[in-house]
């Protein structure tokens, strides 16, 4: 399995069953369904498979940061855009 199989696996997983909002499913998704777009940056794919898989919209309101918010994701999503 690729990292963009796994990208999309993680995001549907998250969207359908987690709380993985709309608006970072839809730009995930993109980048799973066009590897050929982000060819060279895979290792950004794996940090970004890695948020998704741990995405927590309340990541922010502990005294402890454990897992991503979307302030991550977006971040990881500039870069690939880059």
């Amino acid at each position: 399995m690729t990292v963009f199989e796994e990208l999309e696996q993680a995001t549907l997983a998250q969207f359908e069953q987690g709380e993985l909002p709309h608006w970072l499913a839809d730009p995930a998704l993109a980048v799973a369904r066009t590897p050929e777009c982000y060819a060279g940056k895979e290792y950004l794919v794996e940090i970004l498979v890695a948020q998704v898989r741990e995405y927590d919209p309340y990541a922010e309101t502990g005294c402890c940061k454990w897992a991503y918010d979307h302030e991550d994701i977006k971040r990881t999503l500039r870069w690939l855009d880059e």
